[in-house]
């Protein structure tokens, strides 16, 4: 399984980034490990091409406006995981995704989690 989030830095164990396409890396995590890419599409419907482009299979992410969010849904089965509010790394939140803790967002809980700011 690959999984995407949205990180702040290139460093090891990077924070989560409270943006998705404006974000300026995305870690991607398969098999337990951690690459971080740089953003180069740096828009949320281009954003979400590339990470289609990428093939994942989750994304992890703590805010993403209506369009992303809605073209994944329609265009894709790839479930959105939230990663809460908190400041929390990539470590942490896969340990909570393995854990299968994280909420999955759907329609019914979009607009009270991720598109609340």
């Amino acid at each position: 399984m690959k999984v995407a989030i949205p990180v702040k830095t290139n460093q090891e164990n990077p924070i989560v980034s409270p943006l998705f396409g404006k974000a300026k890396w995305f870690a991607f995590v398969e098999e337990g490990k951690i690459t971080i890419e740089p953003n180069e599409a740096k828009g949320g419907i281009r954003v979400v091409d590339w990470l289609f482009e990428k093939e994942i299979d989750a994304l992890i992410v703590q805010h993403m406006g209506d369009s992303p969010y809605t073209y994944i849904k329609e265009a894709s089965e790839i479930p959105i995981f939230y990663a809460g509010e908190e400041r929390i790394s990539v470590e942490e939140v896969m340990r909570k995704f393995d854990d299968e803790t994280l909420t999955i967002i759907d329609d019914t809980n979009v607009d009270s989690l991720i598109r609340q700011h």
